[in-house]
Order: C-alpha cells, then structure tokens, then sequence
C-alpha cells in the first residue's frame, strides 16, 4: 500500500502546536509520510521552520495569508526571500480572499504575485488560498504564465469548469475535509474533473474537520489533524467512483513531484 502525504496544515496553530509530537506519532500510524505546514504571517515563520527541523516527515512552507495583511512589515517582502534562501521552504500560504468586501483587494494581489515571483525564481512550490477570487487569480495567472516552480490550489472551493484551466498553469487541485460533507455537491463535481495526474490531498489541520469526525464526536468541536489524510482519500475515491489503492497512488506520486524540490532526503516521519 502506498503512502500518503498531507500537502497543507498549521501545525503552529496554538489550539495544536503542544501536542504536534503525538499528532506526528498519529499521522505515522495512520501512514503519512509527509506533512506539509504553512506560516500564515512573519510572526510564525521561525516556529514552522522549527518545526521541520525537529521532526523530519514535516516540510514548511512560508508566507503571508490575505487573511493577516495588516501583519506586513515594510521589509516582509526582503524578509521572506531570506528565509527562503535559508532553508528548504515552499512558498505560502498565500493567495487571494474577496469574501470580505471590505479587504483591500489590490494589497492582496500584490502580495500575491510577490509570492508567486520569489516563487518561481528560488523554484519553490507554492501553497495557494482562494476564496471567491477565481477571475482575479486567473488574470493573474494568464498574465505571468505557468507557475514553473509547480503550485497547489489549497482546499479547491472552484467550479469544475475552471479545472482544466488552472492545471494548464502547472497547479494541482488539493481536496480536504469538505468533499465528506454530504452536501458537498459543487466540491464533488470539482473532484471528478480534475486529471489524475493533479489531484493531490489536505487535512488544513486543525480546520476543515471531515464529516466521519463530526459525527464520531456529535455535541464536541474536535481538531483536525494529517492522520485523517486516508480516510478523505477513501472518501473522495468512494465519491469519484474509483479504486481507493488507485486515487492514493495517484496522490501520493503528485504530492511527491509537487515538493520534490523541498523535501528532505529524511522524509519518514521521526
């Protein structure tokens, strides 16, 4: 049986960051190889490279987050290329969110596509947020051409339509805890049209909790957490129509050509 590998969490997330070594120990029993963790700000670039110096299965990824622009530095841009420099680091999570119209939109798009240029000059993977900026992100896209370095739409929200369009830029479609909804229509039909050599998987640890936990823990607020990794791929191959060993397979070698510039040659967890 194939691995699997977690491509997007916050394993610094302070609900979390004291029990990441059990979480590790359980992402291990549950046959997790790999977990990828992202910074959402300057402020925990230092914790998620320490991260992934304690524990050799975890691969950081830094960046700013729409969601926490009012963090920026005047230096934030100078400071992230030198963190990057400096360690085996993909790029994120960064990206665009227009769910609050309040957001400053053009901020967003420039931080973006900072991102998106230190990205593709060190070839770093890049680990990307989008919530109802879909034309914002194409344009962008279009603009700058294929995403050379390689790239991950996170937690794939999209209409299936646009897919096909986005994996001609070099990005693969990430799926998490959403396709176990039951309600989860629009994300199942997303899930069917992406090609099997782009689809790639999530937990968003500690967010994003699957169904199957909900309903084992009914009246509670339980954490995500990368152990659950295998069970949304059954789930998604269950609703794909497909061999769960296949859509794994499939998932796990993406996964591996997605961070194949990043991960440590000791990529086995402990």
């Amino acid at each position: 049986m194939t691995g699997f590998i977690d491509v997007h969490t916050h394993l610094h997330d302070p609900r979390i960051i004291d029990n990441v070594p059990d979480i590790v120990l359980r992402a291990q029993d549950a046959g997790v190889e790999t977990i990828a963790t992202c910074a959402t700000m300057e402020e925990n670039f230092g914790i998620t490279a320490q991260l992934s110096e304690k524990f050799s299965c975890v691969v950081p990824c830094l960046g700013i987050h729409p969601w926490f622009l009012d963090t920026l530095r005047p230096d934030w841009a100078r400071n992230l290329g030198q963190w990057l420099e400096k360690i085996p680091a993909g790029v994120g999570e960064t990206g665009l969110d227009f769910m609050d119209k309040s957001a400053d939109r053009d901020l967003q798009v420039h931080v973006f596509k900072t991102h998106l240029a230190l990205a593709c000059e060190l070839n770093r993977p890049i680990n990307i947020h989008v919530r109802k900026a879909w034309d914002a992100i194409v344009k962008i896209l279009k603009h700058h051409g294929p995403v050379t370095s390689g790239g991950v739409i996170h937690s794939y929200s999209g209409s299936a339509d646009l897919v096909p369009v986005l994996e001609k830029f070099n990005l693969y479609i990430s799926f998490s805890g959403s396709v176990t909804r039951p309600n989860a229509k629009k994300v199942v039909q997303a899930l069917g049209a992406v090609s099997l050599d782009r689809i790639v998987f999530e937990t968003d640890t500690p967010d994003i909790v699957p169904q199957f936990i909900l309903d084992a823990h009914p009246g509670e607020a339980p954490l995500n957490e990368p152990a659950n990794v295998p069970k949304i791929v059954r789930v998604a191959a269950e609703r794909r129509g497909m061999a769960f060993e296949t859509l794994a397979r499939h998932g796990y070698e993406n996964s591996l050509n997605l961070f194949g510039s990043v991960l440590n040659p000791k990529a086995n967890i402990r």
